[in-house]
């Protein structure tokens, strides 16, 4: 089966009637519902959906080789997400980034980080280690390729790697849902930031939840999200006046 991105063959349908994919690579036999969404907000956190692309289902139930039932299962979870919104009649649309609601995400998720500490599951897996390890890999591959693309697809690994630690259900699917609905933000504004210092910065963050993580400190996890969060959030501010249609 297929992996969804922008380039080369017909999927989906922007407002203005057109669209491009590229060319799929086989994935699957036949995908579950979970791979579905896996792929499709992959695609829309990284910007290769960008804010107003149509997502057809019959569209996306042809390249996915499954009915439209699961497809729309899927767009209903990512609406859910604050990914998509619905259109009646003709499948649903990815959201626009809205700056002032996310602002109140992220002030959500700041608080949420501070929580992340006390329910850390230390020490840590073999697993969970070696997936936050794998980071460092992809940064490497950044620097010489100096893809955009490519450092958010990191982050997001980045993400998943930490919340597999999380040893509360609940806490791990609002940590997840509010990490998703600010994903975006980040890439929109990544072209008009300096690549090294995100990098670099990336990198520190990286390696010091790897210190935190082998010293069993979930205390001091949570103290690196959190900064990490509100440097983040301080350089968006320096460059939300170059964005005005953000």
């Amino acid at each position: 089966m297929c992996t969804i991105c922008i380039q080369k063959r017909e999927l989906v349908e922007n407002t203005g009637g057109s669209a491009m994919t590229t060319a799929p690579s086989p994935k699957w036999d036949k995908p579950t519902k979970e791979q579905i969404h896996r792929e499709l907000r992959e695609h829309i956190t990284l910007l290769d959906l960008p804010p107003g692309t149509r997502l057809r289902e019959e569209h996306l139930a042809a390249e996915f080789g499954v009915s439209r039932t699961p497809i729309r299962q899927v767009l209903d979870q990512l609406e859910f997400e604050g990914l998509t919104e619905s259109i009646e009649g003709a499948g649903a649309r990815v959201s626009t980034i809205d700056m002032k609601a996310l602002r109140d995400v992220w002030a959500v998720r700041l608080k949420i980080g501070e929580l992340v500490g006390d329910f850390v599951r230390l020490p840590a897996s073999e697993a969970a280690l070696a997936a936050v390890r794998a980071v460092r890999v992809d940064l490497a591959a950044v620097e010489k390729t100096r893809s955009v693309r490519q450092l958010g697809a990191a982050y997001n690994r980045y993400h998943e790697a930490m919340l597999s630690i999380v040893d509360n259900l609940a806490l791990a699917r609002i940590h997840d849902l509010l990490y998703v609905q600010t994903a975006r933000l980040w890439m929109q504004f990544l072209p008009e930031m300096d690549l090294d210092a995100e990098i670099e910065i990336m990198a520190d963050e990286v390696e010091q939840t790897l210190e935190a993580l082998e010293g069993e400190s979930g205390k001091r996890l949570a103290e690196i999200r959190t900064a990490h969060m509100r440097m983040l959030l301080a350089r968006f501010n320096q460059h939300v006046t170059r964005m005005p249609n953000l």
